[in-house]
Order: structure tokens, then C-alpha cells, then sequence
């Protein structure tokens, strides 16, 4: 417990899946947050430390992809906790399936706004109050997508290769100020955008069971355990982790 006491967190994606556990962990240990998405809370554990915690949780209505709401939101962080920002965790993303001969252009724009540019837009709105609060934590929520390609989801991997290596960018710029950034590469994380995936597919059984398939433990993550490596990214107990790809994915990219 109190492994981030004191810290201050922005969470993008935070109304449900990734987001929210996220959310709720860093709570759990200590910190201060504000959990923003496009949609209100979906996840109900989140919803009420909302109603019982707002000392150490808001929320904040955001579309990550819009400069303006996300500027407004980290303003409102400051505004609410009156303290540097810290920590912040880039969830905010979409599926985006298609390969790159039937793409259409405005279906590409879309997936790389909100998975590529959404992640810039945090981390440059971060960024002056962690280099001015003496450093902080970027962890940015790639994909096992963004280190290797795969059929049918071509604009995917393009963005979630960009988080990957502009997370590097920026670890490399602004260590000396003290500011670490890392990204976290999941492998199958049981999420609505996942659901809505299985959903779209025609067969939601036999598409679960195809992508449980890729995964060499043979079931799929949960939410948690990708948040549990963001909590360890934003504790001083990663103050000598920057730069890095960590992957939650099972064993997915081992193969």
C-alpha cells in the first residue's frame, strides 16, 4: 500500500477496461487522480470511489485526440489537487480493424488520432508540470501490436508502433529533467474493446476462442494485470526504469 502516496495521476481511457483499473489501483496505493474518457464511468467499482473518494478521484469528460479538452483536463488536475502532475497513463485507444488495401483514409485518420496523437497531446500537456514539480511518470499503453504486425489491423499497428518509439523520443529528451516515460505492450486484455471486437465478429464464441489461442497460457489477461505494471512504472521503486517496452502479454511476444 502507499506506493504512490502523494503522487498526482491523469488517466486517459479511464471510464472503463485498462483505464479504470488503472484508476483504481492508483487510488488503491495512494495517489491523487483524474480519470478522464469521451464516456462517463462505465466500471461501477470506479463509479463509486467517484461518489465515496472525490479527495482522491475525479473525473473529467475529455476526447484524448482534442487538444483543447485535453489541456483543459490537466488544468482541471491541477485546479482539483492543487500539486504538480506526477504521473500520467496514456489508455485512451481504439481497435481499428482493416487491412491496408480496404482502409479507408478517414478510418485511418481516426485510429491514429486517437491512438497516436492522443498520446502526444498527454504527454505534451504533462510535461510542464512535471519538469516544474522536479520529474514524473509517462506510461504509455501500446499493444504486443506495436512491436510485430498482424493481418487485419493494419492502422493498429501503425499507431500503437508510434506510441512505442515516441515513448522512447521522450524518455530520451527530458531525462534529465527527471521525467521517465516507458510503455506497456499487453498482449489479449479481457476489455469492452475487446468484447466489442468478439461482438462485431459474427461468431463472439469462436473469435474469443481464436485470439485466447494466440496466447501461450492459453486464456486472456484482465484489466489489472496491466495496471499493476503502470503502479510499478509510476513508483519511485521504477526510478531507474526509462525507455523501456515492458510487455503484460502472457508469452505472447516470446513466440
Amino acid at each position: 500500500m502507499n506506493r504512490l502516496h502523494n503522487k498526482v495521476a491523469v488517466i486517459t481511457g479511464g471510464a472503463s477496461g485498462i483505464g479504470a483499473a488503472v484508476a483504481r489501483l492508483f487510488v488503491a496505493e495512494g495517489a491523487r487522480v483524474m480519470a478522464c474518457d469521451i464516456q462517463d464511468p462505465l466500471d461501477t467499482e470506479l463509479a463509486r470511489l467517484l461518489q465515496e473518494k472525490p479527495e482522491s478521484v475525479r473525473f473529467s469528460r475529455c476526447d484524448a485526440s482534442n487538444e483543447a479538452q485535453v489541456s483543459a483536463t490537466v488544468a482541471a488536475t491541477l485546479a482539483a489537487f492543487d500539486a504538480p502532475i506526477s504521473a500520467a497513463v496514456a489508455c485512451a485507444g481504439v481497435p481499428g480493424q482493416g487491412s491496408d488495401i480496404d482502409l479507408a483514409v478517414e478510418e485511418w485518420d481516426r485510429i491514429m488520432a486517437i491512438n497516436a496523437r492522443g498520446v502526444w497531446l498527454l504527454t505534451k500537456h504533462v510535461l510542464p508540470s512535471m519538469i516544474a514539480g522536479g520529474g514524473g511518470s509517462i506510461t504509455n499503453i501500446s499493444s504486443a501490436y506495436g512491436c510485430v504486425g498482424a493481418p487485419g489491423f493494419a492502422a493498429y499497428c501503425a499507431s500503437k508502433g508510434a506510441v512505442r518509439t515516441f515513448t522512447k523520443s521522450t524518455a530520451i529528451e527530458h531525462a534529465r529533467q527527471g521525467v521517465r516515460a516507458n510503455s506497456i505492450h499487453p498482449g489479449v486484455i479481457e476489455t469492452p474493446m475487446l468484447q466489442g471486437i468478439f461482438d462485431r465478429s459474427g461468431d463472439p464464441d469462436a473469435t474469443r476462442e481464436a485470439f485466447s489461442a494466440q496466447q501461450p497460457n492459453g486464456f486472456n489477461g484482465a484489466p489489472e494485470d496491466i495496471a499493476w505494471g503502470c503502479v510499478y512504472l509510476a513508483s519511485d521503486e521504477a526510478r531507474f526504469v526509462n525507455g523501456i517496452e515492458l510487455p503484460i502479454d502472457g508469452g505472447l511476444l516470446a513466440g
